[in-house]
């Protein structure tokens, strides 16, 4: 789990689960040929579809349009990006994203080659605002069926579960929450949805196809995709018993293998992983590159032509192994274009180049995804609008030098004042993920929505009595975790004002008696003595591995992490900013 990309959770749930169709169409003569196999399958399926409008050559030239972690932003609200540093501010920064400009710039680019595909790389729901998540994100696979052709499971995906997942791609009822009434008929995903590393218990196959033929202009491209097997710790196991996520270089080295056995022309792996870069680095560079999904193309270079890549939230254009490794930021705010040239004859890769373009509000955004998302937004925005309280001062997620941030102490806050109550727990201390909190509160009105945008998961609260040696345990388990590269390989806690602790970043992993001192309200704490502790029920049944919280006991359920805060916030108007060491480095 990294600061960008929080843990998640709940219950896996049963779905009424629609057939998957893929329909085939025809345009003019041409056609697009479309085969699909499950990644240990004896035998693929295969169906057609339209998308090729020019005739088969020796020399074909195709451009693969590429977006990742969309995590359900079907508006730009809030979003912006600059080319020169990746980030949200600074220098050059414009207003990005939402999935109609998104549409728009990618049928702008189809112009200039009319030989494309258009590729997400995973997190397409999940954290969603509540435009999107409201409604179980039935409105961003809406939106995304206006123009996707392949996308790659994430971890956020499986947040509810695999029941759920099957019910997003094949379409169906919500089982909970029945149908929605902004989408009555909800038909799933009509673009490929991939899984190859994801293998069911029961067949042996992958739950979904494991990759993907696309012919486009006479080529033939086989696209893979894998996501992280970190998922296992990143989503409450319980909606995950049915599967189980294997080691994604095997996996592609042998379904590259297969799929050129099958004379493509091209391989492109897709994966949901991902790595960083310098914080602050332009949108094209790749500088002092490190995490997974660089180490996983050096092992299958060689075998795919590209990888393309996402998870961190990051930008970033490299080489590995002469291989290319794409990644583009998060949120629809960037789009990845890739040029390859292909011999049919030979079956090779020519050439390849790519670019990260920044996804402006220039021209005109496309009326077809607009429609879906106005829909959406009619639907929603009574609930969104509600107004909560007044702040002061912006609430933002950016860290101090010990890891902390005024949003993450506020929710700290929250979360105790919810808890403490003898009737709702008894509480003595807050502990949270701050990767949890995905958008900033800004100074001035606050509404649900924007509460809801910035605690999008729906956890609940789960109070419980822990011993203090439990309590140092889990605090040590935070650290060196691999996932964590944007945050000292430390898992982004944050804590309410009643606890402090410090903690000795020199010592190397596997090194205990990291955390130096704890105190309760200035006080010092006892190895044996109980304390009263809240966190999320993610964490509370053991979630991202940290100890002590799955053996709390006399355990309260409490209310959703969210309305923990929107509570707060009404409760405090005008509130301005939490300050205070609570967590230092030595």
């Amino acid at each position: 789990m990294t600061a960008s990309d929080g843990a998640t959770g709940g219950k896996g749930r049963r779905a009424r689960v629609g057939i998957a169709l893929s329909v085939a169409a025809t345009i003019g003569i041409t056609t697009w040929a479309t085969t699909t196999a499950h990644a240990t399958a004896p035998a693929p399926a295969s169906t057609t579809s339209t998308i090729e409008t020019k005739a088969a050559a020796k020399t074909v030239t195709a451009q693969l349009l590429a977006f990742n972690d969309l995590h359900g932003h079907m508006t730009s609200d809030g979003l912006s990006i600059s080319a020169k540093t990746s980030t949200s501010k600074g220098a050059g920064y414009v207003t990005a994203g939402g999935v109609a400009w998104l549409a728009a710039k990618i049928a702008k680019a189809k112009k200039d080659n009319p030989n494309s595909l258009v590729l997400s790389v995973g997190d397409q729901i999940g954290g969603s605002p509540l435009i999107s998540g409201y409604y179980h994100d039935e409105g961003t696979i809406e939106s995304m069926n206006k123009f996707v052709d392949v996308a790659v499971v994430g971890n956020h995906e499986f947040d509810e579960g695999t029941a759920e997942l099957r019910r997003i791609v094949n379409g169906g009822c919500h089982p909970t929450d029945g149908c929605s009434p902004v989408s009555p008929t909800f038909k799933g995903a009509s673009f490929d949805m991939l899984a190859a590393n994801v293998i069911s218990k029961k067949t042996g196959t992958s739950m979904l196809p494991g990759y993907v033929i696309k012919k486009v202009g006479g080529a033939k491209i086989g696209i893979i995709g894998t996501v992280t097997p970190d998922t296992v710790d990143l989503v409450d196991k319980a909606g995950i018993k049915d599967v189980k996520f294997v080691a994604e270089a095997p996996v592609i080295k042998k379904l590259a293998k297969q799929l050129r056995a099958q004379g493509v022309d091209a391989v492109i792996a897709m994966t949901h992983n991902g790595a960083d870069p310098t914080p602050r680095s332009p949108i094209n560079s790749c500088v002092n590159l490190a995490g997974p999904v660089k180490d996983l193309t050096q092992q299958v270079a060689g075998s795919v032509d590209a990888v393309l890549s996402a998870h961190t939230h990051q930008a970033f254009i490299c080489k590995v192994n002469g291989t290319l490794l794409t990644s583009s930021a998060s949120y629809g705010r960037l789009l990845t274009k890739i040029k390859v040239t292909m011999n049919t004859s030979t079956h090779q890769v020519t050439k390849i180049s790519a670019g990260n373009v920044v996804v402006n509000h220039s021209g005109t955004s496309s009326k077809s995804v607009r429609t879906v998302v106005n829909r959406y937004k009619k639907a929603t925005d009574k609930i969104a609008g509600k107004k909560v309280t007044t702040l002061k001062q912006d609430l933002t997620r950016t860290l101090t030098r010990n890891g902390e941030s005024y949003l993450g102490r506020t929710i700290a806050d929250a979360q105790l004042a919810a808890t403490k109550p003898k009737s709702k727990g008894g509480a003595q201390i807050s502990i949270i993920n701050r990767g949890l909190a995905r958008m900033n509160l800004e100074k001035g009105k606050v509404t649900y929505g924007q509460v809801y945008d910035a605690q999008p998961f729906g956890f609940r609260l789960v109070t419980m009595t822990m011993t203090g040696t439990q309590i140092d345990a889990m605090l040590e388990s935070t650290f060196c975790q691999e996932a964590a590269v944007d945050n000292d390989n430390r898992m982004p806690i944050e804590v309410s004002k009643s606890f402090y602790y410090s903690f000795d970043m020199d010592k190397k992993c596997g090194h205990l008696i990291r955390i130096r001192d704890m105190r309760l309200n200035g006080r010092r704490m006892y190895a044996a003595k109980k304390y009263r502790v809240t966190t999320i029920d993610f964490f509370s049944n053991g979630g991202s591995s940290l100890k002590g919280f799955k053996d709390g006991t006399n355990k309260v359920t409490g209310v959703l992490e969210r309305d923990a805060l929107a509570q707060y916030l009404k409760k405090h108007p005008n509130l301005g900013l939490p300050h205070g060491t609570r967590i230092k480095s030595l």
